[in-house]
């Protein structure tokens, strides 16, 4: 049996006195961190939380969702890490069908948010709210300090055990949550080491969300390795470059807009010497882009994942990233790679839709057997990416997920944005595609067929998609039009849109 990602308080026995977290301007080392986790844990515990619950996560980067991770991790029970940028329609629909019982969240703002995502829920079923400010620990154990809580064993968790239900729009439109087991990320984590190795002063600096499985995943890797995870609270170029010219950064993950207001932020100087790995992931990065960080004596090392697969799938080798031709992604550990054509027959050298196969891959999708059944048919994670595999087995990523739309590391779906334009009663039809953005990679544009004797105002439409979509999904342009473009046989041509 695998080790589980539970087992903290072994971790400050054999690392003790090391950090484990840099958080708000101050270091946590592995014994605070594991006091704080066990507070946490009986606060959890005189909450009702048990085995195999569901409990939701509403909060910013810091140490209350590290404090957070770790004890849902002890307890047996499954994180669902939300999205703080969604509306409280889009919160409310993953609280409902992910049947969690507790949701934490922060305050002023994100207390709001909370509020509106709970009352949204549908009659008959309430969730408890719990508010979580400087730090989880002290303000669970405030409420355990009247009674003994009975905190559970790490060491007997089964790492076939679900850990993690994070939800994303998979190779559909519609978002569903992809539950992943302690062995899924725990053998993440192994992959990622072997791949990119581990030193004893690593330090991973993790500013892109811990409600996206690539932050996520930083946290319960460090733990495992026992270096330590710098924690900011959101991306600021500015702070990202002090963090690396005072802090020691050896490892960093971005996306190419966070890469591109680095790079603006930081003026020409070069990298610091003790960065020695770059993960780029989150869609394709333009070849200019990444030559510019190179020149600066940036260790840029492309990266894909996805969700479904614990988040690493295959990396350029640190190595051979700045070599020529090297362009290549090599699968982790324990990761097979295989490319289809339209029939289901392997092939090489051309494109193909990309197939995943090893410990990491996801276990299902939550209550969803039959999309469970067609995403891991015959064995394999059927991705929709769209990739060419060389006779050696790197692979290059051509297309993600079709009509998926990354904008700024997040990815859209243009089905979702469209279902929510088509509930506006003079809207007859409507079709969303990216646009190319020189900022965020790409935005989504939407064209509209108004109803019989209807008139659509853009305005008045992004006004409705307000409170329905995240800011990040509504449409930068809203093009009035008579018809929308279709091929021969009738189907949407998504790329005459843009």
């Amino acid at each position: 049996m695998i080790p589980n990602l539970a087992q903290l308080a072994e971790r400050a026995r054999t690392s003790t006195g090391r950090p484990a977290l840099f958080a708000a301007e101050r270091a946590i080392d592995y014994r605070e961190l594991a006091s704080r986790v066990s507070e946490t844990d009986r606060g959890l515990e005189a909450l009702g939380v048990g085995s195999g619950d569901v409990v939701a996560v509403l909060l910013e980067n810091g140490l209350a969702f590290a404090e957070i991770l770790h004890a849902i991790a002890r307890r047996g029970a499954i994180l669902l890490p939300l999205n703080t940028r969604l509306t409280p329609r889009e919160l409310a629909l993953q609280l409902e069908e992910s049947g969690a019982r507790l949701l934490i969240h922060g305050s002023g703002p994100l207390a709001d948010l909370a509020a509106k995502s709970s009352v949204r829920i549908e009659a008959g079923r309430s969730i408890d709210r719990f508010e979580a400010e400087s730090g989880a620990a002290p303000a669970l154990a405030a409420m355990t300090a009247a009674r003994t809580g009975t905190q559970t064993d790490p060491t007997q968790i089964d790492p076939a055990r679900p850990l993690a239900l994070i939800y994303t729009s998979g190779t559909t439109g519609s978002p569903k949550g992809a539950l992943l087991s302690h062995r899924n990320l725990f053998w993440n984590a192994i992959g990622s080491a072997i791949h990119l190795g581990v030193m004893p002063e690593d330090r991973w600096l993790v500013c892109m969300p811990l409600f996206h499985v690539g932050g996520l995943s930083i946290l319960l890797r460090s733990a495992l390795y026992g270096s330590a995870a710098i924690l900011h609270e959101r991306f600021d170029p500015d702070a990202v470059n002090l963090a690396l010219d005072e802090e020691g950064v050896t490892l960093v993950s971005w996306v190419p807009t966070m890469l591109e207001r680095v790079l603006a932020a930081r003026g020409g100087r070069r990298a610091p010497r003790s960065l020695r790995c770059v993960l780029l992931g989150g869609g394709p990065a333009p070849r200019d882009l990444i030559e510019r960080a190179r020149s600066q004596g940036f260790p840029i090392a492309a990266t894909y994942g996805l969700t479904e697969a614990s988040s690493q799938v295959a990396t350029q080798l640190p190595t051979l990233a700045a070599s020529a031709g090297a362009s290549g992604l090599c699968p982790i550990f324990g990761i097979q790679l295989n490319t289809i054509d339209g029939d289901g027959k392997s092939v090489r050298g051309r494109p193909g839709e990309i197939l995943v196969r090893g410990p990491t891959v996801m276990e299902g999708y939550w209550n969803r057997p039959q999309e469970s059944e067609r995403a891991l048919r015959g064995g394999w994670l059927h991705t929709g990416d769209i990739g060419v595999l060389d006779p050696a087995g790197a692979l290059e990523v051509l297309e993600r997920r079709c009509d998926l739309i990354i904008s700024g590391g997040e990815n859209i779906y243009p089905t979702e944005i469209e279902r929510v334009l088509l509930e506006h009663p003079a809207v007859l039809e409507a079709a969303v595609a990216g646009r190319v953005d020189a900022d965020y990679g790409q935005r989504p544009i939407a064209r509209l067929v108004a109803a019989p004797g209807q008139r659509l105002d853009p305005v008045d439409i992004r006004r409705f998609c307000v409170d329905r979509l995240a800011g990040y999904k509504i449409p930068v342009d809203f093009v009035i039009v008579n018809a929308l473009p279709r091929n021969a046989t009738g189907k949407l041509a998504r790329e005459r849109i843009a």
